[in-house]
């Protein structure tokens, strides 16, 4: 590697990066978004799309109200009882976006980008809440899912975000992409928490 390619004020920095992420398997594009004597952070969005996520989420309040989301899964699991609780969460959260969709004439290329949120914060639950409950079925937080979930808070604390991919370490500096919705994919994991479970998403 030149010299070059390591000094993050270069303009071969960037395309040196970029090489070396398709090496380590990651061939979907990105871009640098910021770097500096510790880490490097790639972003697979374009230029302002972190900026235009929060606007739309902001069109979507009932996404992040605890009670209605609570409301609303419960509903949709008295329709699917021999389905998984964390599948009627998703079915009632994409229900959600639809409407506010509808409502604000947002298209549905937009509300896609929400609905990829919800899906990973899905993923998450799935990993934690591994016993499956069912919505038909009398149910319970394990001791060992709490702590999973216990455990992933620690991790945010920690600063080793859930919502965070690291890739490794070029020129010295960790490699990092940061989903730019990941504050609010947060506050959607607890309240998923709440609503599956019927209980209060676990303190750290």
């Amino acid at each position: 590697m030149t010299e070059a390619a390591t000094d993050s004020t270069s303009p071969a920095f960037e395309p040196a990066l970029l090489d070396w992420l398709r090496t380590r398997g990651i061939e979907e594009s990105r871009r640098l978004v910021r770097v500096d004597e510790d880490e490097a952070l790639v972003s697979k969005f374009e230029p302002g799309f972190a900026a235009r996520l929060h606007e739309l989420l902001r069109l979507v309040p009932d996404l992040f109200d605890e009670a209605t989301v609570v409301k609303n899964t419960a509903r949709v699991m008295a329709s699917m009882p021999d389905e998984p609780r964390v599948t009627a969460w998703q079915t009632a959260m994409h229900q959600a976006l639809a409407e506010a969709g509808e409502r604000h004439a947002i298209p549905d290329l937009r509300l896609a980008e929400v609905r990829t949120g919800v899906d990973s914060v899905r993923a998450v639950l799935d990993a934690v809440l591994w016993t499956e409950p069912l919505c038909g079925d009398e149910y319970a937080p394990e001791s060992g899912e709490i702590e999973a979930y216990r455990e992933g808070l620690e991790a945010l604390e920690d600063g080793r975000d859930i919502f965070t991919r690291y890739y490794g370490m070029f020129a010295g500096r960790a490699v990092r992409n940061h989903c730019p919705g990941a504050a609010f994919a947060r506050i959607l994991l607890a309240q998923g928490w709440h609503a599956v479970t019927g209980t209060r998403a676990p303190a750290a």
